[in-house]
C-alpha cells in the first residue's frame, strides 16, 4: 500500500510555519500499519496543485492532503482537484447543512465567502468538521484514494480520527497491525541512548527501535511492524522488550507510557492527592506552563508565581534579605527559601522553585550561564540542587531547566531521588 501526503500552502514552501501536520500525519498512519513513502510540499497555485494531484494519483493508493479549504481567495485545493480529475465544482448539501449549523451555534452568520468552503468536486464524500467551518472531502482519481483535510492542526486531527481512520479501515481492512510503545527518556542524549541499547536486534530480530528527539526529551520508540503471531505472544515479546530497554536506560525514563514529564508528573500528583506550587525565576513562567498546558491539572495545580526581581523573592516568597545578601539570587539556599515560601504561602503539598542563568549575559567564573538552582519542599522533602549546562541558547536554558525542576519532584514521587 503506497501511502503520499501532500501539505498545501505559500506559508509551508515560504517557511513562515513548520509543517507539523505532516510528521503526525506519518505517525498517525504508521500506527494503522501503513508507511507513509513521499511527502510533497506545494503552494497556493491551482495549476501547480492540479499537476501534482495527478501525478501523485497514477503512483500511490492512499493521498492525504491537507490545507487550502478555507474561505479565502488563497483557499484553492478543492478547485484544483476538480480540474485535475474534469469534474465541476457543485455546492455539497451535506456539507453546506454541517457549515450552516456550526455558525447558528455560535450566533454567526454564514457569509458567500463561507459558502464557497462547500463547493466541492462532483462525486466526493464529505468528511465532517467537528472543530471548524471547512469541510473536508474524500475522492478516487486514477488509482489512488485522495483524503482532503484543513491545514489547521487541530482541525485536521479530529478529522482525521473521527472521519478518515474509519473509511480507511472499511475499505482496506486495516486493524493497526502494528503494536507500538513509547519511552519517554530525559537526561540522555539521543547518542547516549543509542549506545545504552546496542544489541536490542540481536535479542529482539522481529522488532525495530526508533528515535525522535524534541529536545530535551528523547521518545525511544519500540515497533513491532508485523503481527504475526497471537495477540498474547506478540503482546509478551513487546513486554519483554520495553522491560530490557527501560533497564538499560539508567533510570532515565520519565514514562513508560510516552507521556512528557509535565504529564507525568500531574499524574504521580493526581494519584497521590497531593498538590503543588511552583516558584520561577529564570524559567519565567515555563514550568507552570508546561502543568497547565495538561488537561486536568487544576486538580492538582494551585499556584504559580514568577519572582524575578529580589525584591518580589523577599515580598511574595519571604525569601530573607540576609540570604540574598550573602548567597545572591542564583544559590540553592535561595532556591530552598522559594520553594518553602511558595508552599507555605499557598497550602500546596510541594513547592518547586528554579533560580539561575539563561545567559546569553549575566554570567561569571563562579556562577556561569547555564547554572540553575532547583528547590523542592515538601513532604518528606527539603532540599536544592545544582546544575550546569553548556548551552549558548537562552530558550534552550530555560527549556532544559524547567525540565530538571519537574524531574526532581518526579524522582521523589517515585523514590528515586532516595537512591541518587
Amino acid at each position: 500500500m503506497i501511502v503520499h501526503i501532500l501539505s498545501t500552502g505559500d506559508e509551508v514552501v515560504l517557511g513562515d510555519i513548520a509543517d507539523t501536520n505532516a510528521a503526525w500525519l506519518c505517525r498517525a498512519m504508521k500506527e494503522l500499519g501503513l508507511s507513509v513513502q513521499r511527502i510533497t510540499a506545494v503552494g497556493d497555485e491551482i495549476e501547480q496543485i492540479s499537476s501534482v494531484l495527478r501525478e501523485i494519483s497514477g503512483k500511490a493508493d492512499i493521498c492525504l492532503v491537507t490545507g487550502g479549504l478555507g474561505p479565502t481567495s488563497d483557499d484553492v485545493t478543492a478547485l484544483a482537484f476538480s480540474r485535475a480529475a474534469g469534474v465541476a465544482l457543485q455546492t455539497d448539501c451535506q456539507a453546506l447543512a454541517s457549515m450552516q449549523s456550526y455558525f447558528k451555534k455560535r450566533g454567526y452568520e454564514l457569509t458567500q465567502d463561507n459558502e464557497k468552503q462547500a463547493l466541492l468536486p462532483v462525486g466526493s464524500q464529505v468528511l465532517t468538521n467537528h472543530a471548524g467551518t471547512a469541510p473536508g472531502f474524500y475522492r478516487t482519481l486514477n488509482r489512488c484514494l485522495f483524503f482532503f483535510m484543513p491545514g489547521v492542526p487541530a482541525e485536521m486531527k479530529l478529522m482525521l480520527e473521527k472521519e478518515v481512520v474509519p473509511v480507511l479501515k472499511e475499505r482496506y481492512g486495516l486493524d493497526g497491525a502494528i503494536l507500538l510503545e513509547r519511552l519517554t527518556v530525559f537526561g540522555l542524549g539521543e547518542s547516549r541512548a543509542g549506545s545504552l541499547l546496542n544489541g536490542f536486534h540481536e535479542q529482539f530480530p522481529g522488532l525495530r527501535l526508533g528515535f525522535r528527539a524534541d529536545f530535551p526529551v528523547i521518545e525511544v520508540k519500540i515497533i513491532l511492524p508485523h503481527v504475526s503471531g497471537t495477540k498474547e505472544t506478540d503482546r509478551s515479546l513487546m513486554d519483554q522488550a520495553k522491560q530490557w530497554a527501560m533497564d538499560r536506560l539508567e533510570n532515565k525514563v520519565v514514562s513508560d507510557k510516552g507521556l512528557s514529564l509535565a504529564q507525568e508528573v500531574g499524574r504521580l500528583l493526581s494519584a497521590r492527592g497531593k498538590t503543588l506550587a511552583i516558584a520561577e525565576s529564570c524559567t519565567g513562567g515555563l514550568i507552570s506552563s508546561m502543568m497547565t498546558d495538561v488537561a486536568g491539572s487544576s486538580d492538582y495545580f494551585l499556584f504559580s508565581a514568577v519572582t524575578y526581581s529580589n525584591e518580589a523573592k523577599i515580598k511574595i516568597l519571604n525569601v530573607r534579605e540576609k540570604t540574598l545578601l550573602d548567597h545572591g539570587a542564583v544559590h540553592e539556599r535561595t532556591a530552598l527559601e522559594m520553594a518553602e515560601g511558595v508552599r507555605l504561602k499557598t497550602g500546596a503539598d510541594f513547592g518547586i522553585s528554579t533560580t539561575g542563568i539563561a545567559g546569553p549575559g549575566g554570567g561569571s567564573p563562579e556562577k556561569p550561564v547555564g547554572m540553575v538552582c532547583v528547590g523542592l519542599a515538601g513532604d518528606g522533602v527539603s532540599l536544592a540542587k545544582t546544575y550546569r549546562f553548556t548551552l549558548d541558547d537562552r530558550a534552550m536554558n530555560k527549556t532544559i531547566f524547567a525540565h530538571t525542576a519537574l524531574d526532581l519532584l518526579r524522582r521523589h514521587l517515585t523514590g528515586l531521588l532516595k537512591a541518587s
